[in-house]
């Protein structure tokens, strides 16, 4: 299981960036939040920047407390592209890096989140 660590300080204006600088490939088994002092508004978008950036997980208002998801995808039914079930939820398979983007972080407050990944 591979750990990817995201870190960073929101700017003036309270917007933060963190691209990862390590490529997996792997399964996306749980994202972790480890609250360090960021606003309870803050608003968060991971994606997978590969050939095409891939949403992972979009989290409204995080609160200020630690927090864990395991973000799931749901499959189409290969004879009818429209019909989605959450029976047939399965993890997020990556390739390429992370990349967490926080709206309304907080001037100058600090981020951290784990992202574990598995090749199975």
């Amino acid at each position: 299981m591979n750990i990817i660590q995201l870190t960073g300080t929101c700017s003036a204006g309270g917007a933060l960036t963190i691209t990862g600088t390590n490529n997996v490939v792997g399964y996306v088994e749980k994202v972790v939040m480890d609250y360090d002092d960021g606003d309870t508004g803050a608003d968060l978008t991971l994606t997978n920047e590969a050939v095409v950036s891939e949403t992972i997980l979009v989290v409204t208002n995080l609160g200020v407390a630690d927090k864990t998801w395991y973000p799931r995808v749901s499959a189409v039914d290969g004879t009818d592209a429209g019909a989605f079930t959450n029976e047939q939820a399965a993890k997020n398979f990556v390739t390429g890096s992370f990349k967490a983007v926080i709206a309304q972080g907080g001037t100058s407050k600090n981020f951290k989140f784990l992202i574990y990944v598995s090749d199975e």
